[in-house]
């Protein structure tokens, strides 16, 4: 089937569809307003229309979306409600049955860690019958998320840019989320989506305008960060008709550019990520020390499982022998439980401490991502990690730790 039958394929799926359903008239024109306002780019189109094309044609293909807690469904009366798996269905109604989708959506965690662990939540979930074994279109979602987060948006770029070079040509689409009080970081994070010409949808530009006309904040927000089944079905309904606007418009001559000037940096595409259950720990000669628990309590969601699996984890009752390891290496990252009631943990590099990792007020035991070198010049360096003299008798559990050169 070629491009331009298919585009006509679509334009009939869509007069037949109407709008993804919340009202009963489908073609209630404030709606279509809000649709439209949504769609804060297009993009280069040509990488999603050949994904959709193969679709139609029957070969299976992989949706991928990554996020924090949105993402994972949190406001949702149920799973099937949430806007990741009503974006999967509404695929799946329009290009063919043959569509998987993963969500690695996990609560209250940024970027940062959703690049640490996005060959574990995601790739390595890609089924077995997906024939070159990657995503194929990815839907990355932080704009509620990453205020605060360590790298400048660069573990953001990184991850876009790193996804984007896969040797299957895999579309990425930005999805800008919304807080109930009109907030996110769209403003910054769009900068990333114009250096290489993607698609993004705003929900604060698409939705947030609506408030007290098509529904009130009340209706649309189970609380002051997550939509309710509504305020995911419009989500969903965005997105899918920024889709549906990027297959109908004229097919991109070429591909998008990734010869282009970093919109914030790139100092984050190579990690080499650390985690409790992998094979190869002995080639940076890591020693768990008093850190070889399993803490079980960590964090688990239904998209994804326990996530990251094993975990380096210091019980009350163990001795202070500091976990440590040695690697060439400029950034190090690590990834911590901040759970109420854990201890605190200090951080050394060549024998020097270089942070304190303590728990702050309010944690409900998500991971937080901590910067604890970020240097100009790569170097061999020496790191341990050990619990504070204030807390040799409490619990410390890091989750994953990452490096990059």
């Amino acid at each position: 089937m070629t491009i331009r039958r298919f585009a006509a394929l679509v334009l009939a799926v869509m007069l037949c569809l109407g709008v993804n359903g919340v009202f009963a008239e489908q073609e209630n024109e404030a709606y279509q307003q809000v649709l439209e306002r949504a769609q804060m780019a297009l993009g280069n189109n040509l990488r999603l229309k050949n994904v959709l094309e193969r679709a139609a044609a029957g070969e299976n293909i992989t949706v991928a979306l990554i996020g924090g807690s949105i993402t994972e469904g949190a406001g949702a009366a149920n799973y099937s409600e949430c806007y990741a798996m009503r974006v999967g269905d509404g695929l799946r109604e329009r290009f063919g049955e043959n569509i998987s989708v993963i969500n690695a959506g996990v609560g209250g965690t940024p970027s940062t860690f959703g690049w640490i662990r996005y060959a574990r939540d995601v790739e390595a979930r890609v089924p077995e019958t997906d024939p070159d074994g990657l995503p194929d279109i990815v839907f990355i979602e932080f704009s509620v998320n990453d205020w605060g987060e360590p790298t400048n948006h660069q573990c953001y770029e990184s991850m876009v840019k790193a996804i984007l070079e896969q040797p299957n040509h895999p579309a990425v689409i930005l999805v800008f989320a919304v807080f109930k009080n009109g907030w996110n970081l769209q403003d910054d994070l769009k900068k990333v989506g114009q250096a290489y010409d993607l698609m993004m949808v705003s929900i604060r530009d698409g939705a947030y305008p609506a408030m007290d006309d098509l529904w009130t904040k009340a209706e649309w927000f189970s609380d002051d960060y997550h939509p309710t089944s509504l305020g995911h079905q419009v989500m969903a309904d965005c997105i899918l008709g920024t889709i549906d606007a990027a297959v109908a418009a004229p097919t991109a001559e070429q591909d998008i550019d990734l010869d282009v000037k970093p919109a914030f940096g790139l100092g984050y595409m190579k990690l080499r990520r650390i985690f409790a259950s992998d094979k190869d720990l002995d080639e940076i000669a890591l020693q768990r020390g008093s850190f070889n628990r399993d803490d079980q309590g960590s964090y688990r969601n239904y998209p994804v499982g326990r996530v990251c699996g094993q975990n380096f984890s210091h019980t009350a009752l163990a001795d202070n022998d500091p976990l440590s390891f040695t690697a060439t290496f400029s950034k190090l990252m690590i990834g911590w439980r901040t759970a109420n009631g854990f201890g605190s943990a200090e951080v050394l590099i060549d024998g020097k401490v270089v942070r304190t990792l303590t728990v702050p007020s309010g944690s409900w035991g998500q991971t937080e991502v901590t910067l604890v070198l970020n240097d100009k010049e790569t170097a061999e360096h020496t790191v341990e990690i050990r619990m504070a003299e204030d807390s040799l008798k409490k619990q410390f559990t890091i989750t994953c730790m990452a490096f990059a050169e």
